[in-house]
């Protein structure tokens, strides 16, 4: 299973270089959140509802949050041409287990996406960011994770849907509810009880919170157990129903 996930994820990542454009944009996006958006958030660094006058420090690790989620969700669109022109018709075919043709291709977006986001850190250093090495390693697990379950769940819808336009408005109708009731942009300490609640129940809240504070080195804090205890279930489920649906995909 190991020999055919890698076999899958190179032939993905080759795929991937072939498109400079995504891996243009992939790299330069961080790059525009920090020059274009950071800015705007330097008055609520004296806000008593914001947690810290060090606006990077809840900025960057929402947005790695926000650039593993992001650039995981809608891979989905890739694979129903992948399907329309027959190509997971021949994997199954193949003695291959159905496992290994999903984990060759979240392997490839999990490894693309920790690049991006490696390369946001690197690029939030020079404008002041300081991140602890202990806690990035664990928030790479973390992001692993997320990226993995969305992954997944994008494919799944996919091969479903089977078409483009059925599967873009339920995937902007998922990620605009989850985006914003993360915490990814501005921290949920600014919003009403009300919304603070709602959030409780989206599970990438827990990896923003837990990402803030893993990223200042408070390793053991209770946010970071909770993201672990949220994220392992559902990404092992997620998974586990993708798997079934490459299964059975037909066109």
């Amino acid at each position: 299973m190991i020999q055919e996930i890698g076999l899958l994820f190179r032939r993905k990542l080759t795929e991937t270089r072939r498109n400079p454009a995504f891996v243009f944009m992939s790299l330069t996006t961080p790059v525009m959140y920090l020059g274009l958006f950071a800015p705007l958030l330097k008055s609520l660094a004296f806000s008593k509802s914001f947690p810290t006058d060090n606006i990077l420090t809840v900025f960057v690790p929402g947005m790695l949050a926000l650039t593993a989620f992001g650039g995981s969700m809608f891979v989905g669109f890739g694979i129903i041409d992948e399907l329309r022109s027959g190509i997971i018709e021949r994997f199954r075919v193949t003695p291959i287990s159905r496992f290994s043709i999903l984990g060759g291709m979240v392997l490839q977006d999990v490894v693309v996406n920790l690049i991006s986001s490696l390369f946001f850190v690197l690029i939030a250093l020079p404008f002041g960011f300081r991140i602890n090495i202990s806690g990035l390693g664990i928030l790479l697990i973390l992001l692993s994770l997320l990226i993995a379950t969305t992954s997944s769940f994008s494919y799944a819808l996919g091969l479903i849907t089977k078409s483009e336009d059925k599967l873009a408005p339920i995937t902007h109708g998922i990620n605009m509810p989850l985006t914003l009731l993360s915490g990814m942009m501005l921290p949920m300490s600014l919003a009403p009880t009300w919304l603070r609640t709602i959030a409780h129940f989206n599970p990438i809240y827990y990896v923003v919170e837990a990402a803030r504070h893993l990223t200042i080195g408070e390793l053991m804090h209770v946010s970071v157990g909770y993201a672990f205890l949220f994220m392992i279930p559902v990404t092992l489920v997620v998974m586990g129903w993708a798997t079934r649906v490459f299964s059975k995909a037909v066109m």
